[in-house]
């Protein structure tokens, strides 16, 4: 039977209010017959919440993209899980996401951080327990690192999906040179998009009051280039055989032709895995 939650209005704003769209996009994929990501809860939180999601479909936002995105995510998050062997997985920005329900059992603790608004309402609906622990505060923050130091065992795998856009280059730069600093050997994993892509995604942004600002060139070039000591372990390109197999024919016609047509559609949106080597 499903589980029926307190009607709540969520109190968000600005980037906080964007974790309703990838929510909105998980439970409107709970109606096809075979769903990209298999999320029976997400419909269940819409129904609690006191918000208009209508307005995403009024904007035509493509919720097909937001769930062929996790599911991409899902697969290599997996595929690192399994070769390390159990290890803490700390999840930035996980809104109102389930990944925790899909994969936590391949690690040995998870931890998600997100800003205090966002926890208050995650935990109407997700509960911590010995195996999951939310914190609440932005992932720039000195606070959680100074706590988790030391505490993880093995290095982490850190996971930010649609989590960076929100962050300015220098930004970006900075926070992953202190993730290598604290958490020696840790890797992680995050999606980003290329400048022209990222120009084209605010022109189509369904929330007028928050905006994309990060972007990586192709290969994630710009990784390395920042820090020799981080390298690229893992880069899926767009359309890439096999994370894309079986799920192209849902996105729209015209980025079907350009990933055939033209190669650097390849780098228009990727999914990275960096580590750090020291």
């Amino acid at each position: 039977m499903a589980e029926v939650f307190d009607r709540v209005r969520p109190d968000l704003d600005g980037v906080p209010e964007t974790l309703l769209i990838p929510l909105w996009a998980r439970a409107r994929e709970q109606s096809h017959l075979d769903p990209i990501i298999v999320d029976p809860v997400a419909q269940q939180i819409i129904d609690a919440l006191d918000y208009d999601f209508t307005r995403f479909t009024s904007q035509r936002v493509d919720a097909e993209n937001f769930c062929i995105r996790s599911k991409v995510m899902d697969s290599l998050i997996s595929d690192i899980l399994r070769e390390s062997g159990p290890r803490t997985v700390i999840e930035f920005g996980p809104g109102l996401d389930t990944r925790f329900n899909r994969l936590g059992h391949l690690a040995e603790r998870w931890i998600e951080i997100d800003f205090p608004e966002v926890i208050a309402l995650r935990k109407r609906f997700f509960h911590p327990d010995a195996s999951r622990q939310m914190l609440s505060g932005s992932m720039l923050d000195q606070e959680w690192m100074d706590k988790l130091r030391g505490t993880t065992g093995a290095p982490p795998l850190f996971i930010a999906e649609g989590v960076f856009y929100f962050f300015s280059r220098p930004q970006i730069r900075d926070f992953l040179q202190r993730l290598k600093t604290e958490f020696p050997g840790s890797s992680i994993v995050f999606d980003a998009v290329s400048e022209l892509y990222l120009k084209l995604s605010n022109l189509q942004h369904p929330l007028a009051n928050s905006r994309l600002e990060f972007a990586l060139s192709p290969e994630a070039a710009d990784i390395p280039a920042w820090d020799p000591e981080m390298i690229i372990r893992d880069y899926i390109g767009f359309g890439d055989s096999p994370w894309y197999d079986g799920v192209m024919h849902r996105f729209a016609w015209w980025k079907r032709c350009a990933v055939r047509l033209l190669r650097p559609a390849r780098h228009s949106f990727m999914v990275v895995h960096a580590e750090s080597l020291n």
